[in-house]
């Protein structure tokens, strides 16, 4: 028996402080948005299924339109706005800051609110990673912001024949008993850290490890930590990447990517997280 106050698991429910907390971060993102130029995309909470990127993926909430076609519910916004965008709307505007407020879904019942913003063609992550900082120190909190590059573990695993789960699972341990230069990466933290880091690089690296100190250069935020082995699969980040995180909370994460051959970066805002962050 399904009692009638129960909520699926997974589902959201917000109301009064929750609610106004809710409104209020996404009112602050929007002011924040417009400021830089940014213009508002809402896409449909349906998409077929070969538009979802991963079409096998078992997360996905699935369904038959009327004429049979495989469609699901939106599991990701920044695949499917860059699609439209760049396949429907670039028809007749050639706008390139688009930013969302909607959630997405995962199978069976899990819903996640999210305020992203994509810069279509932005060649420097340092703007959009400066927008998201600043949005979460309007709304006054002050999460640790990590920084990464996630070319940097893939020339490792590379150059030093060492599975990339390695670095996925974050073993240090196992990184550490690796060649020196290695154990050298996983010890930085600080901007002077990695400075230090370039001069005695492996060739191979320096490119990479330059860029993830310029990525940071525009953006003097307090609580930064470089984390140049860090590595996070994901469908389209690749590059430079950063998150913004409360103990095991991430609030804020976003980076450089490329779909469909357009290279872009943007960001994500976990609505979810930031309002119960703001409640502790």
């Amino acid at each position: 028996m399904i009692l009638e106050h129960e909520l699926p698991q997974g589902s959201k429910l917000y109301f009064d402080m929750s609610a106004k907390l809710k409104r209020d971060i996404e009112s602050c993102a929007i002011k924040a948005f417009y400021e830089n130029d940014y213009r508002e995309i809402v896409t449909p909470s349906f998409a077929f299924l070969e538009h979802q990127g991963d079409m096998f993926n078992r997360e996905i909430v699935r369904l038959s339109s009327e004429n049979n076609h495989q469609i699901g519910l939106r599991y990701d916004t920044t695949l499917d706005a860059m699609r439209i965008v760049t396949k429907r709307i670039m028809r007749s505007s050639t706008h390139k800051k688009w930013f969302y407020i909607q959630p997405v879904f995962s199978y069976p019942t899990t819903e996640i609110h999210q305020i992203g913003a994509e810069y279509l063609g932005g060649e420097s992550l340092s703007p959009v990673m400066c927008l998201g900082v600043s949005i979460l120190q309007t709304l006054n909190l002050t999460p640790y912001l990590q920084i990464s590059n996630m070319k940097i573990p893939l020339l490792c695993a590379k150059h030093s024949d060492v599975d990339i789960e390695v670095f996925a699972l974050q073993n240090v341990g196992k990184l550490l008993q690796m060649e020196g230069y290695m154990a050298d990466l996983v010890h930085i933290k600080t901007k002077q850290d990695l400075q230090k880091a370039i001069l005695n690089a492996p060739a191979f690296l320096k490119e990479e490890l330059e860029r993830l100190l310029e990525c940071a250069s525009y953006c003097e935020y307090e609580k930064t930590i470089f984390s140049p082995l860090f590595f996070a699969p994901s469908p389209y980040y690749e590059d430079l990447f950063f998150r913004m995180f409360v103990g095991n909370s991430t609030l804020l994460q976003g980076g450089k990517y490329s779909v469909d051959e357009q290279f872009s970066c943007g960001f994500a805002i976990y609505t979810d997280e930031v309002v119960e962050c703001l409640l502790s």
